[in-house]
């Protein structure tokens, strides 16, 4: 070997990472060592502080990052690149592994590198242990009486930034499926949650059974079980979750739906039976054509319309595409063929109910 190669002092296990043999290095105490300064002797110190701070969260799989310190891979590289050799995994691979493996040895958890259900971020310069738990991702139906929203809605006293009328929270006292379902979902101890609507209804509007769908992402969850239903009472009646499962991952893409609705509508002069039976046949099975705002027309499937009415009061039974919406649909405003413009009559919608949301493509999961 080079009279080079005695000008590097390394540890033991410093030694065992090179390509090379003992004879070929000078032999250094662990806090001499060229490379690693001490650092690898403190990996049993660092796996307890990982073990502490995974005690904290509930996980089956786990991985182990490290925040190394300047100068450490640096002066590892200069040597492999000084001696011309092409050593074996890095300081920082080396002790990952070995941290990740007495953490893992002492939580009886098993490492995982792509996904785990907890990510571990030892921060070697500030001694410090960050925790990342991976997302949880939440799919269920829920049903509402009439009164409640299916949103949190902004204070109109503060519009969000927080005040005494809202207690500081900037969203109104009001009971919502929102508000329901992140009380229910606290104990995981998430530290944020965001809500994926499909589909939308009015404040009164009832939803039925098997209920309309929904996606929630928990972030950083501390706890990985959630409840697959349940119930709360609410003004006017129960807010219930059913069908819940926890998704492997976000979906890649959510399902498509219809849903049936009952509208109660008015119009502007009385409806007459020759209208009633005009109204059912132009929308037997018809598209129609939804001029999205600031977007591009789309076309949704209306089907199976019952009507029956009394004077100017219109009671409306339909089948329709979800993103199709309801009030829209009856005054035509941006959609065309609509109730209004089949009876030649301003025809406004005063509730809808959502009666059964049917999906018609499934969850695609990534």
């Amino acid at each position: 070997m080079p009279e080079a190669v005695q000008s590097y002092g390394l540890c033991a296990t410093c030694v065992r990472r090179q390509d090379g043999g003992p004879k070929d290095f000078e032999a250094a105490a662990d806090e001499d060592c060229f490379i690693c300064r001490g650092l690898m002797k403190s990996s049993g110190d660092l796996a307890a502080m990982v073990v502490k701070e995974a005690r904290r969260y509930e996980f089956d799989t786990f991985a182990i990052g490290l925040s190394m310190p300047e100068g450490i891979q640096e002066r590892e590289d200069e040597l492999r690149s000084s001696l011309k050799i092409k050593g074996r995994e890095t300081v920082k691979v080396q002790l990952s592994n070995i941290i990740a493996h007495e953490a893992s040895k002492a939580l009886g958890k098993k490492i995982r590198k792509e996904k785990p259900d907890l990510t571990l971020i030892v921060d070697l310069k500030g001694g410090r242990v960050s925790a990342f738990s991976r997302p949880l991702f939440f799919y269920g139906r829920y049903t509402k009486p009439a009164g409640i929203s299916q949103r949190r809605e902004l204070c109109p006293g503060c519009g969000g930034r927080g005040c005494d009328k809202c207690g500081g929270a900037g969203f109104r006292r009001a009971p919502s499926v929102e508000k329901v379902l992140r009380k229910e979902f606290a104990d995981c101890g998430a530290q944020g949650m965001v809500f994926t609507w499909i589909g939308s209804e009015d404040r009164d509007s009832v939803v039925l059974p098997p209920g309309r769908p929904f996606l929630v992402e928990l972030k950083n969850p501390v706890a990985r079980r959630l409840p697959k239903r349940f119930a709360a009472k609410v003004r006017g009646g129960r807010v219930t979750v059913s069908g819940g499962m926890l998704l492997p991952s976000r979906p890649a893409k959510l399902p498509s739906f219809r849903f049936r609705t009952r509208i109660i509508a008015k119009a502007s002069v009385e409806v007459s039976k020759e209208s009633l039976a005009e109204l059912r046949k132009s929308f037997r099975d018809t598209t129609v054509r939804f001029n999205r705002p600031y977007d591009k027309a789309t076309f949704k499937r209306v089907s199976g319309l019952r009507a029956r009415a009394a004077g100017r009061a219109i009671t409306i039974d339909v089948e329709l595409d979800g993103g199709l919406p309801v009030k829209r649909f009856v005054s035509g405003e941006l959609v065309s063929p609509s109730v209004s413009e089949v009876l030649k009559a301003e025809v406004r919608c005063q509730k809808f109910d959502i009666r059964r949301v049917i999906e018609t493509s499934g969850l695609k999961l990534a």
